[in-house]
């Protein structure tokens, strides 16, 4: 009787992978869900959307925006010695996305994701490129549900703790800038050039060989997962060859 005289109030029935869903977010996220839809939304790739709108792409946006605001507020009053180029260079790291796909597979991201046949098929639960932005899309559902002081703080218990361990770690050292400031401190002028070697494997699993050269004589030659991860493995090894040459 009730339901018929307020059919408006009806709540629409989910599938029972959704649910299942929802439940990931709250248990693993420690998330309290107001608004069902926006947060389904957030787990919702383009290739499985009827319409481009109904995808998270926009949330994605707006995520990278919540999160790139929080990112830079915590360095600004946790780093009042580091200027502007120091602190830019840090939040590219923290919100790279090889680092923000790195949380999303550590928070099980991956198998909540609702994806296209084609995609499942092709390994979309473990892309980066997907896992990054679901984790963006997922900051701005919690945004629009929660308030942006809920963001920060699950940002403060469960994310801004790893910056100081990333910052530290040679694994995710800026091997690029810090050829260029070698070569500036060294009066090295010459040009640094990157050059695409090579490509092989499927198109899920690509890999690249990049060789980097300064003038005309190779400093290194690397595989990466993506370009630019070849790019900064190359970097290294000139860094390297670089100190062997001038004695540091």
């Amino acid at each position: 009787m009730f339901k018929r005289i307020f059919p408006h109030l009806k709540r629409r029935l989910l599938p029972g992978h959704r649910k299942e869903a929802l439940k990931r977010i709250e248990a693993r996220l420690g998330w309290k869900i107001r608004d069902q839809e926006i947060f389904l939304q957030s787990l919702r790739h383009r290739s499985a959307s009827s319409t481009h709108l109904e995808s998270n792409e926009r949330l994605e946006l707006l995520g990278d925006a919540v999160l790139g605001l929080l990112v830079c507020e915590y360095l600004y009053n946790t780093r009042p010695r580091d200027d502007e180029g120091k602190l830019t260079e840090i939040k590219s790291l923290v919100v790279s996305k090889r680092i923000l796909s790195q949380v999303a597979r550590e928070l099980g991201v991956g198998e909540m994701l609702e994806l296209s046949r084609d995609e499942l098929a092709s390994g979309g639960r473990a892309k980066d490129s997907i896992l990054c932005d679901a984790f963006e899309s997922l900051i701005a559902a919690y945004y629009l549900d929660s308030g942006l002081g809920a963001v920060r703080k699950f940002l403060e218990k469960g994310y801004f703790w790893r910056i100081e361990h990333l910052i530290s770690s040679d694994t995710y050292r800026n091997y690029k800038g810090l050829l260029q400031e070698y070569l500036q401190s060294h009066n090295i002028v010459q040009p640094v050039r990157y050059n695409l070697k090579s490509e092989s494997g499927p198109k899920h699993n690509r890999m690249f060989e990049v060789e980097l050269k300064i003038g005309r004589k190779r400093f290194g030659i690397a595989w990466g997962a993506s370009k630019k991860e070849a790019e900064q493995s190359a970097s290294q090894q000139a860094i390297e060859k670089l100190k062997a040459e001038n004695g540091g």
